[in-house]
């Protein structure tokens, strides 16, 4: 096949012999349009899409709703543990042997306050 290409000055033109190849024989073929076969049927492309743009959606909300839970029953699970350190901790603490019914303690009395904390002010 010859081709020809202009020169820079544009006033003569090169020849050139270019064998047929593949590449060539690509160019002939026709453009494969099967990219943009979706146009042919687009409304139920579009309601195909959405549909599936709103199942990421639902499975987004239901991951997060998922570790939402799973964090909540984490921090039970600490809350739980927490606790009963705490009344392990407490059930070890010696246990005083106090009878009330012997007590000479008077619950209904005033607060006991210090006589260092008292504070006479001078009268004007």
């Amino acid at each position: 096949m010859l081709l020809k290409v202009p020169s820079v000055d544009w006033t003569d033109q090169i020849i050139y012999v270019v064998e047929d190849d593949e590449s060539l024989s690509d160019i002939d073929d026709e453009p494969d349009f099967s990219e943009y076969m979706w146009m042919e049927n687009e409304e139920e492309f579009d309601k195909n899409e959405l549909q599936r743009l709103e199942e990421e959606e639902i499975m987004q909300e239901c991951f997060e709703a998922m570790i939402e839970d799973e964090l909540e029953e984490q921090i039970n699970e600490w809350e739980k543990a927490k606790t009963e350190e705490q009344n392990t901790a407490l059930s070890a603490l010696p246990k005083s042997q106090c009878n009330v019914e012997k007590s000479i303690l008077n619950p209904m009395a005033d607060e006991f306050i210090p006589r260092s904390h008292i504070m006479d002010f001078p009268a004007s």
